[in-house]
């Protein structure tokens, strides 16, 4: 077996949240004071109004369940801990992802996908390696340039990214990606959309990939490689990671997790469509406008307040007391995003096939059932 080196990436390593020295710590303040600036500014606004700002809720719904602090080291790491270039990749983030209309598609969910293209089975998620971090399988020869429109595919590659991000549990911070190259040929290279993809990984969701096995790969692949790579950061480059034999794989992956077709014991993908359940849920979550309100506007005061704390202790030294009322209100902000979750987010097939545990769903259907059914009808 061959000697393997890989940054495990996850909370306990060096510039990561569990592990941050002085001078780290001292950026992550200072980046945290520029953000807040920014927006406030750009927006002409008070601290206040942050939440209702576009680019502000967009903060907001960017960190899901996440420590924001978490997020934010993504940037800094990525950009060498300069504040300036990490404050515009933030701000570029930002702005695609409320352009692009990401929250509009975690809201939609599959049914804004061609369920033809998920069926292909070019891409989803496995289970875990032996780090912990969460396996997309790529099946190469699955993607046929122009089959289905590049919007389409690109759906369902930002939708990807976003499962991906649920699927994560502290302390990793990361993903494994398998491209499975058997089959290919130069019908599958799609350079526009090969581009679009690194374009995301390196700036809209830096830091995410952990680790990416190229399996299979024939000779007709280097070409091509050498016109990928030359897109690749050198540290993004350094996670790619050509496997010629298979059995190699049980280096990083254990058999259990190994789909058959790579000589492991995971059955072939089997897309498990919404449930008439599902639908149900969906059609009354989008119906409850009250409960949506209630939701949100809770998610904003627990936004607003994690805010204010925020900006405190960045502009102060070490203050115990402060740090103890973020680490309170970060956990009131995870509370309330929970619970706003069902009206801007949809059930998937991984939730159906048990791999994301989101009982949110099933809590906030059965709650709102029980308000309906005390309602008197005249």
């Amino acid at each position: 077996q061959q000697n393997v080196k890989y940054k495990r990436m996850n909370a306990n390593d060096p510039g990561h949240i569990n592990n941050l020295n002085k001078e780290q710590e001292a950026n992550l303040k200072s980046f945290w004071i520029s953000v807040i600036d920014k927006i406030t500014s750009e927006n002409k606004i008070l601290l206040e109004n942050f939440y209702d700002s576009n680019y502000g809720k967009e903060l907001f719904y960017a960190f899901t369940y996440d420590n924001p602090d978490v997020v934010l080291l993504r940037w800094l790491r990525a950009r060498k801990w300069n504040v300036n270039l990490a404050l515009e990749q933030l701000m570029d983030t930002l702005k695609w992802r409320f352009q692009w209309g990401v929250n509009q598609l975690v809201a939609k969910g599959e049914l804004e996908l061609s369920n033809e293209e998920i069926l292909t089975g070019k891409t989803f998620y496995i289970g875990y390696d032996r780090s912990g971090r969460p396996i997309n399988y790529v099946s190469v020869k699955d993607h046929i340039k122009g089959q289905f429109p590049a919007e389409a595919t690109e759906k369902l590659t930002v939708l990807s990214m976003e499962i991906g991000r649920k699927l994560l549990h502290s302390p990793v911070e990361s993903v494994t990606v398998i491209f499975d190259m058997a089959g290919f040929s130069l019908k599958n290279m799609d350079y526009q959309h090969t581009h679009f993809l690194l374009h995301l990984l390196q700036n809209y969701y830096p830091e995410s990939l952990g680790l990416a096995l190229i399996v299979n790969a024939p000779w007709l692949f280097n070409s091509c490689w050498y016109i990928i790579r030359r897109w690749l950061d050198p540290v993004v480059e350094s996670k790619f990671h050509f496997i010629s034999n298979l059995d190699d794989l049980t280096i990083y992956i254990d058999p259990s997790n190994i789909p058959k077709r790579l000589n492991g014991d995971k059955p072939d993908f089997k897309y498990i469509p919404p449930t008439e359940h599902d639908n149900i849920m969906l059609a009354a979550f989008r119906e409850d406008f009250y409960g949506n309100k209630k939701a949100t506007e809770n998610h904003r005061q627990a936004a607003l307040n994690y805010l204010r704390i925020t900006y405190e202790w960045a502009n102060k030294k070490h203050d115990k007391n402060i740090v103890e009322q973020r680490k309170k209100a970060m956990k009131e902000l995870r509370d309330a995003y929970e619970q706003v979750v069902p009206y801007i987010s949809t059930r998937t097939h991984y939730h159906r096939n048990g791999l994301i545990d989101e009982p949110i769903f099933d809590i906030a259907y059965q709650k709102l059932q029980q308000e309906d059914q005390q309602v008197v009808h005249f």
